[in-house]
């Protein structure tokens, strides 16, 4: 009997240092960290709203055992990243459920057998650059979670996120602002043919500028008053750094006998088509969506994908407002 009740002391022990320290641990976990870094918000938010860019400044993506892969769209509400570890079970994913242009981003994180949680950023400009400020808040139930999250979640949470934001600091204080763009609804419709003037040229990307703007004034030159329609361009190669392309100007009539240029009548049919609003070298973010819905839609093409220079870019000087149509002929 004795025996009996030095177990039920032992057990009454236990039970006190297992259940009564947790009613005075907060019944939420809440981490958080802050720091000013050198870069502007634009630039920092860009690194923080595309979740494949943390594999450059967070820690975690830094584990090994670890693989991982995106889904939904690359950056904003829907990004997702999905990761599970090669010797376990385990793993988790995280989503971009808001999204406010370099001000704010929450994300809803979702962990194999460990619930839910969601985690914030914010962002305000400064004199010195951006404060950065990271929160986790998650489950802190009676009694076990505030248990995990004392002993094990918070104080690694609170090194991850301190290391993180000094990645992330290294990361982007060099860096431009990423070129803004948007991308408009996917359509199809019919096109007519319609008479041009051409100039085929070969480029690598960092050549590509300057030898269309020679080839369009050109082309221009050559029109002249016979000019109707805005410029436009072929694509026929794209293969790593060189491209081969048709720059192209609609004419009221076919124009024979100039050096170098050549006329041609433009493609007639049906069109998968997008507009494409932001500066010239962030189209292929349309393109990718374009080329997507071909794929998903099983559409067979039908010609060479081209696409239409809406603005003059010396009559507009802002490129985040230069709008681009994109045309992709299909059968």
């Amino acid at each position: 009997m004795k025996a009996l009740k030095i177990l039920i002391v032992i057990l009454v022990v236990i039970a006190g240092i297992i259940l009564i320290p947790p009613l005075f641990m907060p019944s939420e976990l809440f981490v958080e960290k802050s720091r000013v870094m050198e870069a502007q918000p634009e630039v920092i938010w860009d690194q923080v709203n595309c979740l494949e860019n943390w594999e450059f400044w967070d820690t975690w993506h830094q584990d090994t055992n670890m693989t991982g892969s995106y889904e939904g769209p690359e950056c904003g509400v829907g990004a997702k990243n999905v990761w599970t570890y090669k010797n376990s079970e385990d793993g988790g994913s995280q989503t971009i459920v808001e999204s406010k242009d370099y001000e704010y981003i929450k994300t809803e994180l979702a962990f194999v057998g460990m619930g839910t949680a969601t985690s914030e950023f914010f962002f305000e400009k400064t004199e010195e650059g951006t404060k950065v400020t990271w929160n986790l808040k998650g489950d802190g139930s009676y009694p076990i979670m505030r248990w995990v999250n004392a002993l094990m979640i918070s104080p690694g949470v609170n090194q991850a996120y301190e290391d993180g934001l000094n990645n992330l600091n290294e990361h982007t204080k060099d860096m431009e602002p990423m070129a803004k763009y948007s991308s408009g609804e996917i359509s199809t419709k019919e096109v007519t043919s319609q008479e041009a003037i051409s100039i085929r040229v070969t480029a690598t990307m960092e050549e590509m500028g300057d030898k269309m703007g020679e080839a369009f004034g050109q082309l221009m030159q050559a029109a002249g008053a016979q000019m109707a329609g805005p410029p436009f361009a072929i694509w026929y190669v794209w293969e790593g750094d060189v491209f081969e392309f048709a720059n192209c100007l609609p004419v009221v009539a076919p124009i024979s006998g100039l050096d170098g240029i050549e006329s041609i009548k433009t493609y007639e049919g049906k069109v998968i088509t997008i507009t494409h609003t932001g500066a010239y070298e962030t189209t292929h973010h349309s393109w990718d969506l374009l080329q997507k819905e071909v794929e998903e839609q099983g559409l067979e093409t039908n010609g060479d994908p081209y696409e239409v220079y809406l603005t003059n870019p010396q009559e507009e000087p802002n490129p985040d407002n230069w709008v681009t149509e994109l045309y992709w002929p299909i059968k």
